[in-house]
């Protein structure tokens, strides 16, 4: 009897097809009622469709193939061995394709059905056959974590490193579902070996291990950083961006610089900083992030904060001693971004701390001039109140007091 293919499970899954085994009706199932494992197989239906534009036919006559399907990839999703196997004795190929250019090998091994899989291979169906998108069976191993299917399609050939349309590879995919055991397998095919595996990059520049670490898939990222350290740069940028705190310790704790900068010289503190994460700003600083780097712009973790208005972040930074009157290559301040933005609980903090409410950037410009010409009234109003002088003149020759005057809302 066969066994049934290992499967993996990522914690907290709510939509993916997680089991290949017959799935039956619950007998108190009210009509048109679907059940959990009724639900599986239609998201299993959903990622067939990823690839194709086959029309879903699961609403009024329960779950079943997509129209238009030949019989032997009817009884393949079925899992009908017996059948399949009939009708490859009666000259069914098994380089058969569907309209989106997949094989009965790709579904037998989406649905885990293990028996179909060896029955396929033994009648010579490629291993790294590719459909439309460029997907091969490997890929699709990928999806519920088959990763015995994995194993056995590695045996037979399947290369570890194919590719599909959007550059991404079986890994990739192990890497964003959360699939330890299946990366395991993947990382320890022969060729083209782990350290290329995990350096391979997507069509956007990301390697699994910038994927594991966007999905907080711990375990993954441990076996990649184990393997090889590619990638681990913008995996910590990636993890601040996503908010994915427990990755960013981790990437930390295996020795990824905690200032390493990305293509436009931003660090994961500048990253998180700017999109209102303290937790992660908090994790950053604690294993000595610099908040007085720059990036190509001039500007600072505290200048992407204090542009956004998250308050929090820029109290943590201000904490750890980030340069209130740092000026970005423009010549602005903070207070400035801050100012132009019309949020004042930062405005206010700043000048709390010290921060130069008067502070000249590009074209003479102050915080003052920045939040009247934003039409920020109460801002406004908190810049004069604190002392901002509306005397102070432009580069063209126009005062703040002008421009106040101009029907300003305060």
């Amino acid at each position: 009897m066969e066994s049934t293919p290992e499967i993996e499970r990522a914690s907290g899954e709510r939509t993916e097809p997680q089991s290949p085994l017959p799935l039956e009706t619950d007998p108190q199932q009210e009509p048109g009622q679907q059940t959990s494992a009724d639900a599986e197989r239609v998201w299993e239906l959903r990622w067939l469709e990823l690839g194709s534009e086959m029309a879903l036919e699961a609403e009024k006559d329960g779950i079943r193939a997509p129209q238009g399907w030949s019989r032997l990839f009817q009884a393949v999703w079925q899992g009908q061995a017996g059948l399949v196997t009939q009708l490859l004795r009666q000259g069914a190929r098994v380089d058969e394709r569907d309209s989106a250019g997949r094989s009965p090998l790709h579904l037998a091994v989406l649905r885990g059905h293990a028996p179909l899989v060896r029955l396929l291979l033994r009648r010579g169906a490629p291993a790294g056959v590719q459909d439309l998108a460029g997907r091969t069976p490997l890929h699709e191993a990928a999806w519920p974590g088959h990763s015995r299917l994995a194993e056995l399609l590695l045996r037979r050939g399947a290369t570890a490193a194919a590719r599909c349309g959007a550059g991404l590879t079986p890994l990739h995919w192990a890497a964003a579902l959360g699939r330890p055991l299946l990366a395991g397998r993947l990382l320890g095919a022969s060729s083209p070996g782990s350290a290329a595996l995990v350096a391979a990059a997507d069509a956007h520049g990301w390697t699994a291990a910038h994927w594991a670490a966007a999905g907080g898939q711990l375990p993954v990222l441990e076996l990649l950083l184990a393997a090889d350290s590619a990638g681990r740069d913008g995996a910590l940028h990636v993890a601040a961006a996503a908010g994915q705190g427990a990755a960013l310790r981790l990437l930390l704790a295996r020795g990824t610089p905690v200032d390493a900068r990305d293509g436009a010289g931003a660090t994961a503190l500048s990253i998180a900083a700017a999109l209102g994460n303290p937790q992660e700003v908090e994790v950053l600083l604690s294993h000595g992030a610099d908040p007085s780097l720059r990036d190509r712009h001039g500007r600072s973790a505290l200048h992407r904060a204090a542009a956004a208005g998250h308050l929090a972040v820029v109290q943590l930074l201000v904490a750890h001693s980030a340069e209130l009157d740092a000026q970005d290559s423009l010549s602005f301040t903070p207070l400035h971004h801050a100012a132009r933005g019309g949020h004042m609980e930062v405005v206010s903090h700043l000048l709390d701390k010290g921060a130069q409410i008067n502070a000249a950037g590009w074209l003479q410009k102050t915080p003052l001039h920045f939040s009247v010409e934003s039409h920020h009234g109460p801002t406004t109003e908190l810049l004069l109140s604190r002392g901002a002088s509306p005397a102070l003149v432009k580069q063209w020759g126009e005062v703040g007091q002008e421009v106040v005057s101009k029907g300003s809302p305060c």
